[in-house]
């Protein structure tokens, strides 16, 4: 899923349900055309993320909030104590199967499991109910292993973590981030706090949001015991949670936008 589609089913969480020309109004500020919102509303359908009770309004399911809760909920990682034990992810999924094949490992991704062997993917937190439900999702019943443990033999050091989770390239994104908000996200929120123009404020705060859910996505969130030294991600993370808290609470509570940040 991209970020900007989590964002839209972020939203869609907020409220009853939602038209398709309540999204383009929206998401054309920040620069989507209509056309890319409704297909991106299309993709949140087909992947069983929302629903629509009635022609070009939506509704997120179930599969949806869990989604949310699940990616929403990955920094809090960095605040828990691991135990030393491991999700194992087995598939054996045929070639005929490869496109839920390939959205099955890209949830996985998501969630933060990394590939160990050819097929089989591990994450230090348990994530179990969450591939349960792609599982169910994507009809993959019968194909799946889930197994949780402790390595006897071959223990995952922060060196191979570093392979396994491309640490340096998520090193890399959050050094990006740093410099994008030193450089063009601060100012222009400042811009927007003094302004004081609602539809300003909200857009910021969702252009955060978007930002934070590629970090989200993207971001394994590994216990200290599997990080190199140094790493910025908590601290960068942290701030840019604090920004968005910043720009929601400067949001009038009558405006129109209101409803979506409570």
């Amino acid at each position: 899923m991209l970020s900007v589609e989590k964002t839209m089913l972020f939203l869609l969480s907020k409220v009853e349900q939602m038209g398709a020309q309540q999204f383009v109004e929206i998401y054309e500020h920040r620069g989507y055309t209509s056309t890319y919102i409704r297909n991106s509303l299309s993709r949140l359908k087909k992947e069983g993320y929302i629903t629509s009770p009635s022609r070009s309004w939506y509704q997120v399911t179930a599969a949806g909030l869990a989604y949310i809760k699940a990616i929403n909920g990955k920094p809090a990682r960095y605040q828990e104590q691991w135990d030393h034990t491991w999700d194992v992810v087995m598939l054996e999924v045929p070639e005929a199967e490869r496109k839920k094949r390939d959205l099955f490992r890209t949830a996985l991704g998501q969630l933060g499991y990394g590939l160990l062997y050819n097929s089989v993917y591990i994450s230090p937190w348990n994530y179990q109910t969450e591939v349960a439900v792609q599982i169910q999702k994507l009809e993959l019943e019968g194909r799946v292993s889930i197994l949780q443990g402790r390595f006897l033999e071959g223990s995952i050091t922060p060196q191979r973590a570093q392979t396994i989770w491309e640490l340096s390239k998520i090193a890399g994104l959050y050094k990006s981030k740093a410099l994008w908000l030193q450089q063009e996200f601060i100012p222009a929120m400042q811009k927007a706090l003094q302004a004081k123009q609602p539809l300003l404020l909200f857009l910021l705060y969702l252009q955060m949001g978007e930002e934070l859910s590629g970090l989200f996505m993207a971001d394994p969130y590994l216990p200290d015991e599997l990080l190199p030294e140094h790493w910025t991600g908590k601290a960068i993370t942290l701030e840019m949670s604090g920004y968005m808290q910043t720009l929601a609470q400067a949001v009038p509570p009558d405006s129109d936008y209101a409803p979506f940040i409570k």
